[in-house]
């Protein structure tokens, strides 16, 4: 970026933009260190209220699974399975609601734990089910970006490598003249991504919200857990919310930096333009 800026040195309307992006730049930068650190407290405020729930059975007796299947019977979802999650389900989704499948998966810890997290992690899950049951469409939009945000990153790393390789092949054929086509291109790939997971994350402060109040409010008339233990779960659902909320402002922050990005790509570019006619 510092030498973008020492490239457009020899043009003042060049060079005063080029500053204004750089600043910027670097703001949304800092601003995105700041939200990181804010979220890695939270995670481990998680982690706390986890190891504090998981270390209190449950005196109802459930464990998820068990917790899990009684309420969707209750509720009249016999139609939905519950299952334990494979090894790379659970690294890829964790504990999830499948709607395609009509299935909710549970990892190993939640399937058969007897603790306060994990029943309220899989009776949790049954409130996703109520929201897909009554046709969600916000829970139905967050579950097909979600297998973007998982698989995209995936496909999006080849194609800014073969971007930078796609503008060193253009510069060495064109005699040393710089484009930046190709890595524009793939810029406009990551902005597209970063859009996609911007919306995810909204949608999942949304979704997860409602799903939290579903199960709170359902399990209030069941005697999966007592008043006491309700009042723990909700702190865990509580802290998860913010949790998201930080991921939602970092991804408002990381869409700012990549459309920052493209606008000095393409500064950068007009300048080689101007430069070498």
């Amino acid at each position: 970026m510092f030498n973008l800026l020492a490239e457009t040195g020899n043009s003042q309307p060049w060079l005063g933009l080029s500053l204004i992006l750089l600043i910027a730049l670097a703001i949304v930068t800092i601003l995105i260190c700041i939200v990181s650190l804010a979220a890695l407290v939270l995670r481990i405020k998680i982690f706390v209220n986890y190891w504090i729930t998981d270390r209190k059975k449950t005196e109802g007796g459930y464990n998820g699974y068990s917790a899990a299947v009684t309420l969707l019977q209750d509720l009249g979802y016999g139609d939905i399975q519950v299952k334990q999650s494979g090894f790379f389900r659970a690294m890829i989704f964790g504990n999830h609601y499948n709607p395609n499948k009509k299935t909710v998966y549970l990892r190993k810890s939640t399937y058969y734990g007897e603790n306060l997290t994990a029943v309220g992690l899989a009776l949790q899950k049954v409130g996703l089910v109520v929201l897909d049951k009554n046709n969600s469409a916000s829970f139905k939009m967050r579950w097909r970006l979600q297998k973007v945000a998982v698989f995209g990153p995936v496909f999006f790393l080849p194609i800014v490598i073969l971007g930078v390789i796609g503008d060193f092949v253009m510069c060495v054929l064109t005699g040393g003249s710089f484009t930046g086509l190709f890595t524009l291109i793939a810029a406009c790939l990551g902005f597209a991504y970063f859009v996609a997971s911007f919306v995810l994350s909204f949608l999942v402060i949304k979704v997860e919200g409602r799903a939290n109040r579903e199960t709170l409010g359902i399990i209030k008339g069941y005697d999966f857990l007592t008043p006491d233990e309700q009042e723990g779960v909700a702190r865990v659902f509580s802290t998860y919310r913010a949790a998201y909320i930080c991921d939602f402002l970092i991804n408002i922050l990381q869409l700012i930096r990549i459309i920052l990005k493209i606008l000095l790509n393409i500064v950068a570019a007009m300048q080689n333009n101007k430069n070498n006619k």
